[in-house]
């Protein structure tokens, strides 16, 4: 009896064939969701979306948030990238950070009138935490801390605004009790805040949202006084991947999007593109895009890995992952700190500049005329590069190229990303920083830049920032006053100045390797100047 009653509670043979069909699909769609095919297919068809949220609010910046958003959107429409990160509003991790303040944004955001962010998250959620929390958090703190320091935006104005459809009350409730501490901690920095007239107001978007009703939303928030920051998740939310026709085609049944585009659609395609694009960037995709997708599935990756060798050939391992090419307004170009084409980006009134350059790069008339001096981190010759070892604790570690007295000078400094390079900061930044000292002592512009324009120059700006200047951002002329200075930098003063930096250009933010090595400099009793030979 035992026997028979244990045997009616296993599956029929009809229902251990439907198990099995469904265990089937299912690895079908995750064998299929891995093919880059596929995942360019799908971000195409979700960047219509994106566009067509442009189309009806051009005068909006589009910001792309780095980095899934960049593959979302168009680089000929896209004005800027932001840095917010979906970690800052997982549950119980809320933060404000300091390091991703993102405020580099805010004139740009305010001079439109309005912006619209683009991310995106993979399947199972509608909206990343970067949308969700993270930027909704970010705008609250703004608001509250310019409210603090200048007496605007007007309170009720100002509070924290989540998606209630997504957000529960009570993590609400506990994110809110934070932002307080996170004012403080803004107001305490060296971070600039910026003087908000009108609270900046998130507006929550997705595919599976009324357009109309988000016009609705806008002209309520511009009513109310507020500037609208409308968060655009760009993918369709997919609960359950064998809807994916119902989801995307219109069509009912799980094959219904596969018969009828010809692909298999993937929420959150551009996310963690290290796994897939196989060397593919936004910008080589967005500039080769309608050849891509033209492509036969079989022959793709051939075409990818083609094109992205191509492009290794002609712009070197220097080539930008993502650039934002929408047309600036002249006002914008009046009061935006990037100079030029190049994106070279002012620290405050500083007269330092960070940017990015191949380590082959061969700098232009305008450039040199631009700049009293140029820190570039350059290829190290080849009869060099064969035999030194380490760089020479003098000046010789730096080479000054030979070019007219008129064109200022450009030095040479011939260190790599490498672990090996990077134990040779301690000689190499020493005399590029009193070079530098000596260059802003005369009025010039000071441009430090390597290939990505982050670890290296990152680094090396913190290092000049900390050593150079006073906490008001006030250059020490005084030879007896820089001395005293340097004898009481700490690690609070690199900190601090790391936050010019990224209050100026997020990208330039150094990896904690680098800024431990200036610590290490900075603070070593080698640099201080009762210690120098």
């Amino acid at each position: 009896m035992a026997s028979n009653e244990s045997t009616d509670h296993l599956p029929s043979t009809s229902a251990k064939a439907s198990i099995r069909e469904e265990w089937s699909h299912s690895d079908y769609i995750k064998r299929e969701s891995r093919q880059i095919y596929n995942k360019l297919h799908s971000i195409s068809a979700d960047s219509s979306f994106v566009c067509r949220i442009h189309t009806l609010h051009p005068s909006f910046l589009l910001i792309a948030n780095l980095r899934c958003g960049a593959w979302y959107t168009d680089p000929s429409i896209t004005s800027a990238v932001s840095y917010f990160k979906s970690t800052d509003g997982h549950t119980h991790q809320w933060s404000f950070s300091l390091k991703r303040s993102n405020l580099h944004l805010v004139p740009s955001i305010l001079k439109a009138g309005g912006a619209v962010v683009v991310d995106s998250t993979r399947r199972g959620k509608s909206m990343p935490d970067a949308l969700s929390k993270t930027i909704p958090t970010w705008c609250a703190v703004l608001n509250e801390a310019s409210r603090s320091k200048y007496g605007v935006p007007e309170k009720e104005k100002a509070g924290l605004e989540t998606p209630r459809w997504m957000i529960p009350p009570s993590e609400h409730d506990q994110i809110q009790t934070r932002i307080d501490g996170f004012v403080q901690a803004l107001l305490d920095s060296d971070l600039e805040v910026p003087r908000l007239e009108t609270a900046l107001r998130p507006v929550f978007v997705t595919p599976q949202s009324d357009l109309d009703a988000l016009s609705d939303s806008l002209r309520n928030a511009e009513q109310a006084g507020a500037v609208p920051i409308v968060l655009a998740s760009a993918s369709r939310f997919v609960d359950d991947s064998a809807n994916l026709g119902a989801n995307v085609a219109g069509e009912a049944g799980r094959e219904g999007m596969k018969i009828r585009e010809g692909y298999v659609y993937v929420q959150g395609a551009g996310d963690d593109h290290e796994n897939w694009a196989r060397g593919l960037t936004p910008d080589v995709f967005w500039k080769h895009r309608d050849e891509l997708l033209a492509c036969d599935k079989s022959q793709l990756e051939a075409r990818v890995d083609r094109l992205v060798a191509q492009e290794a050939a002609e712009n070197g391992s220097g080539g930008h992952w993502f650039t934002p090419n929408a047309s600036q307004t002249d006002v914008d170009k009046q009061t935006d700190p990037l100079v030029g084409d190049v994106g070279d980006v002012k620290i405050s009134n500083t007269g330092v500049f960070v940017g990015s350059r191949s380590a082959d790069y061969t700098f232009t008339d305008e450039e040199r005329q631009r700049y009293g001096l140029i820190l570039h981190f350059a290829s190290r010759p080849k009869a060099v590069a064969e035999t030194a070892s380490e760089l020479s604790d003098k000046l010789s570690s730096l080479n000054l190229l030979n070019l007219p007295p008129s064109s200022g000078g450009i030095y040479a400094l011939h260190l790599s990303s490498s672990k090996k390079d990077m134990s040779a900061i301690r000689t190499a930044f020493p005399p590029a920083i009193d070079i530098a000292h000596n260059s802003l002592t005369k009025n010039e512009k000071v441009l430090i830049c390597c290939q990505t324009g982050k670890d290296l120059s990152g680094s090396l700006v913190v290092a000049i920032l900390t050593s150079c200047f006073t906490n008001q951002r006030t250059l020490i002329q005084d030879k007896a006053e820089r001395e005293n200075h340097l004898e009481e930098i700490s690690k609070d003063t690199t900190r601090r100045r790391l936050q010019w930096l990224v209050s100026a250009n997020p990208r330039a933010s150094p990896s904690r390797a680098y800024l431990l090595r200036v610590n290490e400099l900075l603070l070593s009793h080698r640099f201080r100047p009762d210690q120098k030979a």
